[in-house]
């Protein structure tokens, strides 16, 4: 299961994992209760330890993590509506450095901008140009 998932997406799920361990060593969780860990068990985690220190993409990471952890070795997991609430108002408290302003849009002027100066004789330039219309007509659609 392990071999499915990105090297990067399993490091970082990884450190949520390691986020955990250290939460339950300092609490002095039984290690009989860390897996299968109970839904006030994950909400306390994600409450006390990620709220106002990250943003809610680390959050839901350190839980999807925890979450393969539990799948790997065949341990139900807890993860419920309570633990979704918990998420969702740690998010709200996490500092602003956590959270990038929004975007303006890409329009089909930039694409035809970008379309001006690619020479479509070089593949390279014409590869770039179609995953650029493909990515901008599959996001309006």
């Amino acid at each position: 299961m392990v071999c499915c998932i990105l090297p990067n997406t399993l490091k970082n799920y990884a450190a949520g994992l390691a986020c955990f361990t250290k939460f339950c060593d300092d609490f002095i969780i039984p290690e009989s209760e860390h897996m299968p860990a109970s839904e006030l068990l994950l909400t306390t985690f994600i409450t006390t330890h990620g709220a106002g220190s990250v943003g809610k993409g680390a959050i839901k990471t350190w839980l999807l993590g925890v979450e393969l952890w539990h799948r790997i070795n065949d341990a139900p997991w807890h993860g419920g509506a309570v633990l979704q609430r918990a998420v969702e108002g740690s998010a709200k408290l996490a500092p602003v450095s956590s959270r990038r302003a929004k975007r303006d849009p890409v329009t089909i002027e930039h694409l035809h901008c970008l379309r001006l100066h690619l020479d479509l004789t070089n593949s390279f330039d014409i590869a770039v140009f179609a995953v650029v219309c493909a990515a901008f007509w599959c996001c309006c659609r």
